[in-house]
């Protein structure tokens, strides 16, 4: 039966036929990525059954995951974690290719339905997943360039009052967020002071590492890191 590995070359292969060489690029660094967390994270996903197989053939043979697994073993989580963790945190990707990301995998799932690799029911559930994601990718990556940008400005101030954490944003009003810590039960932060831009592209739910500094009755950014949707 053909491996994942086997897959995903032959998609590339068909694409290379059809596209232009700059957008063919796009798709092999997209796939490539893929392929690449997939033999390092996929793992997670496995159930006990296939967790031992892998164990045994990873040691014995030397096989990376997309050696050993077909197209069948891949669900939403994966493709979850490979959009809203992997390509932002491990490979800090720019905004554009978070977005080729979203575009290619939606044509790589098309695909694999077209070609009966995977049935309606599959396709629906896969596609849904990559859609929920594709607008949201790009998204925050601006928002964390703006952030930094923000921080930076706020960085030369001396404040009354420090917090560091992991935040979601709880509320959004104009200029304005409200924070709730994601690693302490009831540690709310605001108002925090920012800019409209950030304001009207924040989203509740969304969380994102910050060092916040208070002055008065507001907060204001100093530092931050990654947003994931």
């Amino acid at each position: 039966m053909e491996n994942l590995k086997q897959t995903l070359e032959k998609f590339l292969k068909e694409q290379k036929e059809r596209l232009a060489k700059s957008t063919y690029n796009k798709y092999d660094d997209v796939i490539t990525l893929f392929e690449h967390y997939l033999n390092g994270y996929g793992y997670q996903y496995l159930d006990e059954e296939n967790n031992e197989l892998y164990e045994k053939v990873m040691y014995s043979k030397n096989k990376q995951y997309c050696e050993v697994f077909t197209i069948e073993q891949i669900g939403p989580g994966e493709l979850d974690e490979f959009m809203t963790y992997f390509m932002i945190r491990k490979v800090m990707s720019s905004k554009e290719l978070l977005k080729n990301t979203g575009t290619v995998l939606r044509k790589f799932i098309k695909w694999l339905k077209e070609n009966s690799y995977i049935d309606d029911k599959k396709f629906d559930i896969l596609y849904s997943e990559v859609n929920e994601n594709k607008d949201d990718s790009p998204k925050v990556e601006e928002l964390a360039d703006l952030f930094f940008e923000n921080g930076r400005r706020n960085s030369f101030y001396e404040y009354e009052e420090y917090e560091e954490d992991y935040f979601q944003i709880s509320k959004v009003g104009k200029g304005k967020l409200w924070l709730e810590s994601f690693m302490e039960e009831n540690k709310n932060v605001g108002p925090v002071k920012v800019t409209e831009e950030i304001s009207s592209l924040a989203q509740e739910g969304w969380l994102v590492y910050l060092v916040l500094g208070k002055s008065g009755k507001n907060w204001y950014i100093i530092e931050s890191g990654n947003v994931y949707p």
